[in-house]
Parts: C-alpha cells; sequence; structure tokens
C-alpha cells in the first residue's frame, strides 16, 4: 500500500443504505473502463456491498477489470489511468491491483486482476453468494453496520474487523458453488 493511499485509507468511514441509482453509476464506469481499455478488459464486473440490492455500503463503486496477465501492467495501466484512476495498492503474487481516482471524490475502485486468479473467483463468488442468499446478505449487512459505528473514525480497522465474518461467509459460498455449479466460466 502506497504511504499517500495508506494515510487517506484510514478516515472517517460512511456507510449508507442501498442506493438504487449503484447499478446506474456502475454502467456509467464500466462504459469508461471499456471505451479506454478496448479489448485488454476481458470483463468488467461490478463487485462489492453496491453490487448486492439492499446491502448498505461505503458509496464507492468497486468494478473488477479482468485482463489476460495482471502482471503485463503496460497493456492496461495507461487505459486506466486515462479515466482519472491512479495506483493505490499492487498484490504481485495475488495478481492484483488496485486503483482509486487520483483526487476526491472517492467514487470507485478498480481491482484488476488476471483471468483465472483466484481473486476474479472470490470477488464475484462473495457477491453471486450474497445476491442468492438473502439470509447471508442481512448478516454482512448488520456486521457492517455494528462495525461501522464502533470504527467510525478508522476505515482499516473497519475492514480487518469484517475479516473473519468475510472468510466465513467465503467458506458458505464455496460450498454453494459446490452444490450449484456455480463457476466464473458460467456466470
Amino acid at each position: 500500500m502506497t504511504a499517500e493511499f495508506a494515510a487517506d485509507y484510514g478516515g472517517p468511514l460512511d456507510l449508507v443504505d442501498y442506493d438504487e441509482g449503484w447499478p446506474a453509476k456502475f454502467a456509467y464506469y464500466r462504459d469508461e473502463l471499456a471505451d479506454a481499455l478496448g479489448p485488454v478488459a476481458l470483463r468488467i464486473e461490478h463487485i462489492g456491498s453496491t453490487a448486492v440490492p439492499g446491502l448498505a455500503a461505503k458509496n464507492v463503486i468497486d468494478i473488477l477489470v479482468v485482463v489476460a496477465d495482471e502482471h503485463d501492467r503496460d497493456g492496461y495501466r495507461a487505459g486506466i489511468e486515462s479515466t482519472g484512476m491512479a495506483l493505490a495498492h499492487r498484490d504481485a503474487a495475488a495478481s492484483w491491483s488496485f486503483y482509486r481516482p487520483a483526487a476526491p471524490p472517492r467514487t470507485r475502485h478498480v481491482h484488476v486482476t488476471s483471468r483465472g486468479s483466484s481473486h476474479e473467483r472470490v470477488q464475484l463468488l462473495f457477491v453471486d453468494f450474497l445476491r442468492n442468499h438473502d439470509l447471508a446478505a442481512d448478516a454482512y449487512a448488520q456486521v457492517k453496520r455494528r462495525l461501522a459505528i464502533r470504527f467510525a473514525d478508522d476505515r482499516e480497522r473497519y475492514t480487518r474487523a469484517k475479516t473473519d465474518f468475510i472468510f466465513d461467509m467465503l467458506d458458505r459460498a464455496e460450498q454453494w458453488a459446490n452444490q450449484t455449479g456455480w463457476t466464473v466460466e458460467d456466470r
């Protein structure tokens, strides 16, 4: 994580009720990225809490951009940056990069990963699981609201505090995927 990103990331947390306008915002950003990246973007998906109808979230649209090889940054970085985004974090071992707007407002985050990576699978599976399991989504919303109150001034601690719950949900999501035959490719 870059020092600038870390300093900004720890600011106040603003969790809001689901906004019916989030899918349209995603569509706008998706189209912008598709125009900037062309065929380099193999898929552009709405991920995170704003992608789950009814779920409270930070008012930030999370977007997953899947490319052939995340390590080939020359193939996509200029395109992403042309949309006003800046690299905030990169995990080379996980084939995952994270971009956010270079300047406020922080309206969206772009996650770039390689096709077939575990990051692609986890992000898409988690969203699909929550979309198909209202009780799990409701439980996640309750955890998020409770933690947002507890860590209102510390996003980093809020995010860390959700980790165990998210891992439990991912275990359940994997069971669901195995039972239903869910795959990234068939999505």
